[in-house]
């Protein structure tokens, strides 16, 4: 689930969206520039320039001591890294990042951190990172949705089906009537590969086609190519002409939109299939 990437960018430039009434120096508004075009080329999947616009952005507020500009673009860029698979360098990012006193960093290094190791399978240290982002997420918290994810993505990970049905609904819960759009796709995607695990094959095709659904309203390849994914992975317990075609779906927008590691996990997918025929 790199599933709230797109919805924590937004909520962090947010500032940088409006014109400044007086002229800002030469250096902060070179640096805002390349922070502003990293965010659209991010929300437009180029996530590559993406990544070398915020690394640009963070060296220039670097320049300037402005270490808040900084810690904000290192987690631009560790999202960035997250998206195109590159989780040990999001991970190193992340350690070496400062929240520079901001309590909304602070939360956000713990969260991003988890998804870097789910992504490389160290569900022990993932244990440590959710609850000291728990701690920070007390309350009335606005990222309670997005932390029952990463919760719910431990939970699966560690095959306790029933705690990550549990947070995953949990999330839609606290998704309703909001206009997150993306991360309640992530929270169906959730749901689906729960469903899955438990053996409710039907329920979950039913989740992930409302994560498709509202993945491709959004125009989001690296998402809908997941989607195709886990639709493919459910009906493959069921025919495997029918994933065959998901997986292949798959491919091709991952390699449409640049995306290496998905592209390889569906060809792998797709051979797998063919080695499955060949033994039968």
């Amino acid at each position: 689930m790199r599933a709230e990437l797109a919805i924590m960018l937004a909520l962090l430039l947010g500032a940088c969206g409006s014109t400044p009434k007086q002229v800002d120096p030469p250096r902060l508004r070179a640096a805002l520039e390349a922070e502003s075009d990293g965010a659209k080329r991010y929300e437009r999947g180029d996530y590559v320039v993406a990544a070398r616009r915020f690394a640009e952005a963070a060296k220039l507020h670097a320049s300037i001591d402005d270490a808040t500009g900084v810690a904000r673009n290192r987690l631009h860029l560790a999202r960035s890294d997250l998206v195109q698979g590159r989780d040990e360098a999001a991970l190193a990012l992340l350690d070496a990042t400062d929240a520079a006193g901001d309590a909304g960093f602070a939360l956000d290094i713990r969260m991003l951190k988890a998804q870097a190791l789910l992504g490389l399978g160290r569900t022990d240290e993932v244990r440590n990172s959710l609850a000291e982002a728990a701690a920070l997420c007390a309350g009335a918290c606005p990222r309670a949705a997005s932390l029952h994810l990463l919760q719910a993505r431990h939970a699966l990970a560690d095959k306790r089906i029933a705690d990550a049905l549990a947070h995953a609904d949990a999330a839609l819960k606290l998704l309703q009537g909001k206009d997150e759009a993306a991360e309640t796709g992530n929270a169906w995607r959730l749901v689906a590969a729960a469903r899955h695990a438990s053996g409710d094959l039907a329920g979950g095709l039913v989740a992930a086609h409302a994560a498709l659904d509202i993945d491709r309203r959004l125009a989001l390849p690296e998402k809908i190519a997941r989607d195709w994914l886990l639709i493919g992975d459910i009906q493959r317990d069921q025919a495997a002409t029918e994933a065959a075609t998901a997986y292949r779906k798959a491919l091709a927008v991952a390699q449409a939109a640049g995306l290496d590691a998905i592209t390889m996990i569906a060809a792998q997918a797709l051979q797998d299939i063919g080695m499955q025929k060949k033994v039968d």
